[in-house]
């Protein structure tokens, strides 16, 4: 997907010319549409999930309580009565209202490729659990082959080297 939106986001270029479509034309208050959260269940394993950007993270520190490093807000507070942050507008208005069908097609194939890319996350996350799981699960069974193997060869049971009928013990392992 992230192959084709670089090439229609370079036709975009050619056809509105390459200062048109720049990082000068970014707007000014720039917040994610899309943001991937990962949390993780009670057995320990991540997940993640594609959720709607709203322009406020929880998580990061508010410049102006002096938490961060941002630039400070010279704005004031925002009165109780305000309406909360909404959604971000579609960035694609940064570039003027008529936008080529060349720019729209390089933003569906990026906006998939983050939906892809947490999907590939999530499954990568699934694969380690379960190999993890596979892992653990297999030195329990060579820590119970090994306490079988020594109590089969103190007694001497069936499969022992004193075995007369020829029977033999195998010991598979993975």
């Amino acid at each position: 997907m992230s192959p084709q939106g670089w090439l229609s986001l370079a036709q975009a270029r050619y056809s509105l010319g390459c200062h048109r479509v720049s990082s000068l034309q970014y707007g000014a208050t720039m917040v994610p549409r899309v943001r991937v959260c990962h949390r993780q269940d009670p057995e320990g394993r991540p997940h993640f999930e594609e959720v709607p950007g709203t322009g406020e993270d929880p998580e990061d520190p508010d410049p102006q309580q002096g938490g961060g490093d941002g630039l400070r807000q010279r704005r004031g507070a925002p009165e109780k009565g305000e309406t909360p942050s909404r959604p971000p507008s579609d960035p694609l208005g940064w570039f003027g209202v008529l936008v080529p069908p060349c720019l729209r097609q390089a933003q569906g194939s990026f906006q998939k490729g983050v939906t892809l890319a947490v999907e590939v996350a999530e499954l990568q996350a699934t694969m380690e659990a379960a190999a993890a799981r596979y892992r653990q699960l297999l030195r329990q069974k060579r820590h119970l082959d090994g306490d079988s193997r020594d109590s089969q060869s103190s007694t001497g049971t069936p499969g022992d080297s004193k075995d007369t009928e020829g029977d033999t013990a195998t010991s598979v392992t993975a």
